[in-house]
């Protein structure tokens, strides 16, 4: 028999707090964490605005010397697995055994790239640190945290943009639930507001350039939308099977119900193209839950603020739930926190956790002015009390990948 699988435990580190308890209060309260740049100098770009992880501190989490060693996108990664392990009251078995850790991850450690960049234009090779190595490389968040917290068993990255924090989740519930292993910790994490990144984004059309007024730049499905505003930060799940999570006595957040996956994107010419992707992931992942779309109490979008992915989304969404897409209430938290990338499958994930835990689903800030190709239940800039048994969550990434995990309430 296939075993059933359970979030027992998550962690938070996002551009309106550090933690999930300060994560949620501020989504409730519509704050927002976009702001003017203060990474690096952004003067001649024109976006000079996104979503930065504010007052996080890394001595909270590592000793000094250890966090010199990771770049800002690990640190963020681990530390939310560290808060991770604690919400979930873990101790490690005896055996410790079959413990793993799966990260998802867009790139490599940006920062650390263009520093390394630097140092040898200005000053030679020889003034490269050593560690900078080992300090760049995209499965540093993963290998860290299994030597942390003993996750050893297996220790992978997966590298999907958007929607590597699900694709990560879905990888590791098929892997609990074939008793390939016990337990597993998800993180995904990413810190990529630097001078090329914004360069490319820039360069592509593909952020806001409402430098004036920041807090409202990121307004998926409005129709004033200009494009998204970059974020970072990092979510972490304990994953379980349920009976064990049980026989240790563990709170259990949610069910991971059904996960689907896709690669199809909307062939050359997007225009004339339907989202076929998006509408197999979605598709996928109620068959795998055996949940029919009149069973969904909320969907968690991906809703980027992009004037055509937002639109497309919307007709997948249509596409994938027929009539019931005017039905259930949607949002998307980007509207507060940006795009943090290959976390944004996660955060969104963590606020639908909480959104079925107290009963209140978050809202869709800056949801001002109807887009007539944006016409669903997007739950405009108010928190809307409402029961959820079960939700949906739904992530794409740029380079055509999507991915949608079905959560439920296990009673």
């Amino acid at each position: 028999m296939r075993k059933r699988v359970v979030i027992t435990g998550m962690g938070a580190v996002t551009p309106i707090g550090v933690g999930v308890t300060a994560f949620w209060e501020n989504l409730l309260a519509g704050r927002s964490g976009v702001a003017p740049i203060t990474l690096f100098d952004p003067s001649d770009y024109p976006c000079r605005i996104a979503a930065e992880v504010k007052d996080f501190e890394p001595e909270r989490f590592f000793e000094r010397k250890r966090a010199r060693l990771l770049s800002r996108g690990a640190q963020f990664g681990v530390a939310a697995a560290l808060m991770c392990i604690e919400d979930a009251c873990w101790k490690t078995p005896a055996d410790g055994d079959r413990l793993a850790v799966v990260a998802g991850i867009s790139n490599s450690a940006q920062d650390v790239a263009e520093t390394i960049s630097d140092v040898v234009r200005e000053h030679g090779y020889r003034r490269v640190l050593p560690y900078f190595l080992t300090k760049a490389f995209p499965h540093s968040t993963a290998s860290e945290t299994g030597l942390l917290t003993g996750f050893q068993s297996q220790v992978m990255t997966l590298s999907t943009a958007c929607t590597a924090g699900l694709n990560a989740l879905g990888y590791a519930a098929e892997e609990i639930r074939t008793g390939r292993l016990h337990a597993v910790l998800v993180t995904a994490t990413d810190a990529t507001i630097t001078n090329c990144t914004l360069a490319c984004f820039c360069r592509a059309g593909l952020v806001s350039l409402n430098n004036r007024d920041p807090a409202h730049a990121s307004r998926p499905f409005d129709a004033r939308r200009d494009g998204g505003v970059l974020g970072e930060g990092a979510a972490c799940f304990l994953v379980e099977e349920l009976e064990a999570a049980r026989r240790r006595g563990a709170h259990i957040h949610a069910e991971v119900l059904g996960f689907g996956t896709s690669g199809s994107g909307y062939g050359p010419d997007p225009a004339v193209s339907t989202p076929k992707g998006m509408d197999a992931a979605m598709r996928q992942a109620m068959a795998a839950a055996n949940c029919s779309p009149s069973r969904l109490d909320y969907v968690g979008c991906h809703g980027v603020s992009d004037p055509h992915l937002d639109a497309w989304e919307t007709q997948a969404m249509k596409l994938a739930l027929g009539e019931h897409a005017y039905r259930v209430p949607m949002s998307s938290v980007k509207s507060m926190i940006g795009i943090p990338q290959s976390a944004a499958g996660g955060l969104q994930l963590v606020a639908a956790i909480l959104a079925m835990t107290h009963g209140i689903l978050p809202p869709t800030t800056n949801y001002e002015i109807p887009d007539p190709a944006c016409d669903l239940d997007y739950i405009p800039n108010t928190p809307r009390r409402n029961q959820v048994m079960r939700a949906m969550v739904f992530a794409h990434g740029f380079n055509g990948s999507d991915a949608a995990i079905i959560i439920g309430k296990v009673t």
